[in-house]
């Protein structure tokens, strides 16, 4: 045995072996690979999972760095308490980051634990937590990595506690006699005239409070002072005023014709019923209560001199029509009240116990505007009063779920629209992070806030379906993370991927020329492929050229990347067979011999040309970018300076896959 020659042969293999591209026909077949530290420890899982799922899992990492300090502002109720999204030193976002947790404490000094937590920020570009108080609290963040590892805890930020509440935050009319209390208001608070005799209840005063000589005859009411009040013989018919004495004062028969002057008995002499079966004709009738009965079904007009038309069932008022408008009630008693004394009218509809109500009313939002809105009746839900309100505005129309008596608090479903948008979708004004909507404007229809989810049945058709117009320039999809293009298909179905199993292709729509030049520069059609740093890429593809100057091709890279590419073509002396012959430089009608050389990304091949004959180079190679990214180009010149031009062909193309 020749010891040399095997120990030659074995030092080949191994340089083929390290040359090769590693795990280039590996599998991970239903296991998975762990990834560990200098120290042994467990980083990373690559594959199957405990659960079943194939994915690539980042555990055990160290701690993410500390947050940045926490802003926190003064609310009703409470604090808001902001993170930037930013940390401390400076550092960027780890890519094992989960979660920043928000801490509130009544304590200047204390540790985050569970008892502190007051919420979460789900978000890498920072948020706001409402943290409810009825004191001062102490705020500080602790950022978690996927792994459950908690960062150091940040500064310490307070005290911070809710803001007092002044006049101008109290609705009106929402502190009543019965929120008061005992002995509240006193003499010194009751304004001068504040207190008439409408304010005092009947009976209220008691004789010994009355000063003596208070009371004269402008402060009696009519027939206020009866019989049992008057001294025998204190009333002479000079104390009786003109009609004092009535029919009901006089004894039976008291009163002759004899007695009676000319004129005396006027309509105001007359007792109730006195004219019956009647008709009054002209004049006026003032201060008088007209009925149709004075008890069951009936209508009645002016009644108690309230001004009002009234309408009874067998028992009670069920309409009412008055100068506050027109009010109905129902057999069941719910009622409706329709209010004319504003800009516009109110139509309220209420239950019998007055407990609950749906409102239609008419604002004037803006100058001559008359706006429509409809509110149902309130609800319970999450403890609190809510009711849902249409609203048809001035040029807008909006349906959502409001707190009742707080409108400007939305949570819930909600639809709006305008004359150059409509949008559907859910809303909270308390937390601006849960919005989700989907808003149509011309020509495109846009998801804000939320993800998409098609969840269809079984059909024969496509779930998912687009078809772009004829004359379409732009692309057919477009996915993009952060701004960075992640999945591309253009308008002619080139598919551009991302990381592992990103492939781009780029070719020639047009003849290219070059002449009297050897200088490889970048094409200006296959070129500027995007190579991401520490990254590894294979390329492959076809180029048609034609040209007595030969064909020269290279490659421009990103500083710093290394590897070996091929191109299967005529040598720089085309060498053809033909009438079973070698001829050089000749057309072979029955083929060529072809250069099969790896060549370093580093340098150029030159790939021989006879006159106008079109010849092909198959391309195939590797290249590994190092620590900078950048792009990568087809470079190409004549091989050897002519005149007459060297072509580089329509359809020509090179297409890079990263591999690694």
């Amino acid at each position: 045995m020749d010891i040399g020659k095997v120990l030659q042969t074995l030092d080949n293999r191994l340089s083929n072996v390290e040359r090769s591209p590693r795990l280039s026909h590996a599998a991970i077949d239903d296991t998975s690979v762990e990834v560990r530290d200098s120290t042994g420890s467990l980083r990373g899982l690559l594959g199957m999972q405990a659960d079943g799922t194939t994915a690539v899992n980042v555990v055990n990492g160290p701690p993410p760095p500390q947050p940045s300090a926490p802003i926190v502002a003064s609310v009703l109720g409470g604090v808001t308490v902001s993170w930037d999204g930013l940390f401390a030193d400076g550092s960027v976002l780890p890519l094992d980051w989960a979660r920043v947790e928000v801490h509130a404490s009544i304590l200047a000094v204390y540790d985050p634990i569970p008892a502190t937590l007051q919420g979460t920020i789900e978000t890498a570009q920072g948020a706001t937590v409402v943290v409810p108080c009825d004191t001062d609290v102490y705020v500080r963040l602790v950022a978690r990595n996927t792994s459950g590892t908690a960062s150091t805890p940040s500064v310490v930020v307070g005290p911070f506690g809710p803001l007092p509440v002044v006049a101008s935050d109290i609705l009106d009319g929402i502190v009543t006699t019965v929120k008061l209390a005992d002995d509240a208001v006193t003499q010194a608070k009751v304004a001068v005239g504040a207190i008439g005799s409408t304010e005092i209840s009947d009976n209220a005063v008691t004789t010994p409070k009355i000063v003596a000589g208070a009371v004269q005859t402008a402060q009696l009411d009519a027939e206020a002072v009866n019989a049992s009040k008057i001294a025998a013989g204190a009333v002479t018919t000079a104390k009786l005023d003109a009609l004092a004495v009535t029919t009901d004062k006089l004894a039976a028969n008291a009163v002759t014709v004899g007695k009676l002057s000319a004129g005396s008995v006027d309509a105001t002499a007359l007792a109730a019923d006195a004219i019956t079966g009647k008709t009054i004709t002209g004049g006026t009738i003032t201060g008088s209560l007209f009925q149709t009965d004075t008890t069951g079904e009936r209508i009645t007009l002016n009644e108690a001199d309230a001004n009002k038309i009234l309408v009874y069932d067998a028992t009670r008022a069920v309409a009412e029509l008055s100068p506050d408008g027109l009010g109905l009630v129902g057999s069941t008693g719910a009622k409706m009240i329709l209010d004319p004394n504003a800009t516009y009218p109110t139509l309220r509809m209420s239950n019998a116990a007055d407990t609950n109500e749906a409102i239609i009313n008419v604002v004037e939002g803006t100058a001559g505007s008359a706006d429509v809105g409809i509110n149902s009746g309130k609800f319970t839900a999450s403890a609190l009063d809510w009711k849902w309100r249409t609203f048809f505005g001035n040029d807008f129309w909006v349906a959502e779920r409001v707190r009742d008596g707080a409108s400007t608090t939305n949570v819930g479903g909600r639809v709006a629209l305008s004359a150059t948008a409509a949008t559907i979708g859910y809303n909270d004004s308390t937390d601006a992070t849960a919005d989700n909507n989907l808003t149509f404007i011309s020509g495109t229809a846009q998801i804000n806030g939320g993800r998409l989810e098609i969840l269809p049945a079984a059909y024969a058709t496509s779930a998912l379906y687009l078809n772009a117009a004829s004359g379409h320039t732009g692309n057919l999809l477009r996915l993009l993370l952060n701004g960075v293009d992640k999945f591309v298909v253009d308008k002619d179905g080139n598919v551009t991927i991302a990381g592992i199993g990103q492939r781009v292709t780029k070719r020639r729509t047009t003849d290219a020329t070059k002449t009297s030049t050897t200088t490889v520069v970048a094409d200006t059609q296959i070129a500027s492929f995007t190579a991401d740093a520490n990254a590894t890429y294979i390329v492959d593809g076809f180029l048609k050229y034609s040209g007595p100057g030969d064909f020269q091709m290279g490659w421009i890279v990103p500083s710093g990347t290394l590897g070996e590419w091929q191109g299967i073509g005529n040598g720089t002396t085309v060498i053809g067979y033909a009438s079973g012959a070698i001829q050089s430089d000749a057309s072979g009608t029955f083929g060529y011999m072809v250069r099969t050389e790896a060549t370093d990304i580093a340098s150029t091949r030159t790939y021989g040309g006879i006159g106008t004959s079109v010849f092909g180079v198959q391309v195939r190679g590797l290249f590994r970018v190092g620590a900078t990214a950048g792009t990568i180009s087809l470079a190409w010149a004549q091989g050897t300076s002519n005149a007459t031009a060297t072509t580089l062909y329509t359809d020509s193309h090179l297409r890079l896959e990263k591999v690694a």
